[in-house]
């Protein structure tokens, strides 16, 4: 009996895991999906990672300025590759996103 519960469980969650589709970074529709993509490794969970721990204390970006960044990448202290493969669409949601925990961040810093 026990076996037979173990093998329609199993048959169940391998049946139902052939309907999911795995996320793609063209099927991902929020900043936060395409942040946890493309930008966590570098930026960590906070934003501004390891090397800019400091921007916390600063005001949050413009949501324009976060996209040129994104599309044209930063080569300064460190580098930022550009995203050049992002729409417009992916580049906004995604600088909506990081501006969003800018602020965060400043609010956090400042209390």
């Amino acid at each position: 009996m026990r076996s037979l519960i173990t093998l329609v469980i199993l048959s169940t969650c391998l049946l139902t895991g052939c309907e999911d589709e795995a996320i793609t970074p063209d099927k991902m529709k929020t900043g936060a999906e395409l942040y946890g993509y493309y930008c966590k490794a570098c930026h960590e969970k906070s934003g501004p990672g390891a090397s800019m721990e400091h921007y916390s204390s600063k005001e949050p970006m413009s949501v324009h300025k976060v996209i040129l960044l994104i599309k044209y990448g930063y080569n300064a202290r460190h580098n930022m590759p550009a995203f050049k493969e992002f729409s417009d669409e992916q580049a906004d949601l995604l600088a909506e996103h990081v501006v969003q925990m800018q602020t965060q961040n400043h609010q956090n810093y400042n209390r």
